[in-house]
């Protein structure tokens, strides 16, 4: 497997080795977009073979970017892309392992022309390549949006000229870190006027677009970005920012106005191409998203490329993952071979317990290497249920451990148990050193696994559902989890349920900590969230009060900051859960 890496801060001198020496005029490739939407797509990079690789999650699919070339120094100290740059398919099959090992069909996105004529040579017939219109960047001429000449950009230019009639003491000013917070304060203004006419989904994507803004503020002294202003008698009227993409494209990430000035977003446009570096032949002014009104703003402006896009896919994705009964053979003799376990307990749990979707698998060379399955089960506390899932049998064949296998696997449920709507994951180490290893990928011992009554084997159902609905917090089995954990202990011995440390981890954050607002009505508090590595989307801040909870893409001052494993002792310190009967 391609050993990933989260992308950070610190790494902006290394991609954009790659990137800045690089032809690729793509907006995605500008660090500052990398960076700010991490938390959507949960971005990651590697070098295969000299090559930048970025993989990402476009929702639930796992995808990747066109792989990019390391740029070579040249006779005169600088670096450049090599003119036979083509990539090779060592590396498109490597990125094509490293998808299947993550339990997704190999899926590229935002890939320029180039790469499709390049895949359709070194392995012809083996992908179906799809433009996506709405994600083609419009890119300019900086120096045709700084002067707006030419009859076509006349109206343009008349936007300008009223602008400076009806403010002729207006200020452009660079973009420092000293006017952030005027930014923030405008950006509040703008999406007041605009947010009036716009649906739910709509609403969505604003909240998304100010998350990445603000998160592109927070980094402001990291990732090179280059903005401006518009003041008009003090006051902060528009402002835009960006980021290089290579060295003679540069990336327009933000632009926000108030529009009861009138022109004020024409000036902006053009002010900051005025004031931006001549290096930068190219301005890309990003995508249109489909968008109608915000397409034909775009074209309007006459941009010397439409930056064609295509998403590429396997001609039949599917057929590593059709093969179930191959899937699920292999995955018995993988836990056969690591737990030895007794072969009726096997036959049993391999019956009425796997399910094809509850198993969650790392096929290397078409043969499954790893392997877990996530159990649904509910966890209630009071009167209230949510789910929950149990990580059991993670298992590696030992041909391929410490290589990163157990971890990507970990990754991959968590990715689907947060779409599938789980809350919590529990489980339980089968050796002490795996609590450790388990606490690296946020999981904390607030959870336990107890003792059985007495005699559960002959109890009925309503008898131990009594029983185990006394506690204040528990993983509840169900009628048919608790008739199968009965056949289990006659195969097995009721002596074997006993009592050990569990770990919890929280797979939703927004939704945890809503289930923590029920329960405590009275408290107003405001929480961030840190330091989730496999579930971005859970890095956020949240605002509770009377009984519920808020997601909020604003940055909240006074906010309690807690990782994702803080996160579960402070939701549990005062109510420890419990589970029992869970196979351990």
């Amino acid at each position: 497997m391609i050993r990933f890496h989260d992308i950070s801060a610190r790494d902006r001198e290394l991609i954009q080795r790659y990137t800045l020496n690089g032809t690729g005029r793509n907006c995605d490739l500008s660090f500052a977009n990398l960076i700010s939407w991490r938390f959507l797509y949960d971005t990651q990079f590697a070098i295969v073979d000299d090559y930048l690789v970025f993989r990402f999650y476009t929702g639930r699919h796992l995808a990747y970017m066109a792989p990019i070339p390391k740029p070579v120094i040249q006779s005169d100290g600088s670096y450049k892309v090599p003119e036979d740059s083509s990539c090779p398919a060592s590396v498109i099959r490597k990125m094509r392992d490293d998808a299947i090992a993550m339990g997704h069909p190999f899926l590229l996105i935002g890939c320029s022309g180039s790469l499709t004529d390049c895949l359709e040579e070194i392995m012809p017939g083996e992908f179906t390549f799809k433009a996506e219109r709405d994600y083609f960047d419009y890119i300019y001429l900086r120096e045709k949006l700084a002067s707006l000449s030419g009859k076509h950009l006349q109206g343009k230019r008349n936007h300008c000229n009223k602008f400076r009639s009806l403010y002729p003491n207006y200020e452009y000013r660079p973009l420092t870190k000293s006017l952030i917070p005027e930014c923030l304060k405008l950006e509040e203004v703008w999406r007041e006027q605009t947010k009036q006419d716009a649906g739910e989904e709509e609403n969505a994507e604003l909240s998304e677009e100010l998350r990445a803004m603000t998160r592109a503020f927070v980094n402001w002294d990291y990732i090179n970005c280059l903005g401006g202003c518009i003041f008009v008698d003090g006051q902060l009227v528009a402002f835009t920012f960006g980021c290089p993409i290579n060295n003679d494209t540069f990336d327009v990430c933000v632009e926000k106005a108030n529009i009861s000035y009138e022109g004020s977003f024409s000036i902006i446009n053009q002010e900051f191409a005025r004031h931006l570096p001549e290096q930068y032949v190219y301005m890309n002014r990003e995508e249109d998203l489909g968008a109608e009104g915000l397409r034909k703003a775009k074209l309007s402006y006459k941009p010397a490329i439409l930056l064609e896009k295509y998403s590429i896919m396997e001609k039949n994705p599917l057929s590593l993952f059709e093969d179930v009964h191959r899937i699920k053979e292999e995955t018995e003799l993988l836990y056969d071979d690591t737990f030895h376990d007794p072969k009726p307990f096997q036959k049993l749990y391999f019956d009425r317990v796997f399910t094809d979707d509850r198993n969650i698998v790392c096929q290397i060379d078409d043969h499954v290497v790893g392997a877990l399955q996530a159990i649904p089960y509910p966890l209630r506390q009071g009167q209230q249920e949510v789910n929950a899932s149990y990580i059991y049998a993670v298992s590696v064949n030992k041909d391929y451990r410490r290589q990163h296998v157990g971890s990507s696997l970990m990754r991959q449920a968590h990715h689907r148990l947060y779409y599938r709507d789980s809350v919590f994951t529990v489980l339980i180490p089968a050796e002490p050193w795996l609590y450790d290893w388990y606490a690296s990928m946020g999981y904390t011992q607030v959870v336990d696994a107890i003792a059985a009554p007495e005699q559960v084997a002959e109890m009925s159902f309503n008898d131990f559902d009594a029983w185990q609905k006394q506690k204040p917090c528990a993983v509840l089995q169900t009628p048919e989890s608790f008739a199968t954990a009965q056949e289990m202990l006659k195969v097995c011995g009721e002596s074997n349920v006993q009592a050990a440390p569990a770990m919890l981890r929280i797979i939703n954050a927004r939704k945890a900590l809503q289930f923590y607002a029920v329960q405590h009505p009275d408290v107003t508090m405001d929480i961030r969230v840190y330091n989730d590595k496999d579930i971005a989307l859970n890095n956020t801040y949240f605002h509770i009060t009377n009984g519920t909870c808020r997601q909020t893409d604003r940055p909240l001052t006074d906010a309690t900051s807690l990782t994702i494993s803080e996160l579960a002792l402070f939701l549990f310190h005062d109510c420890h859960p419990v589970m029992t009967l869970m196979m351990n």
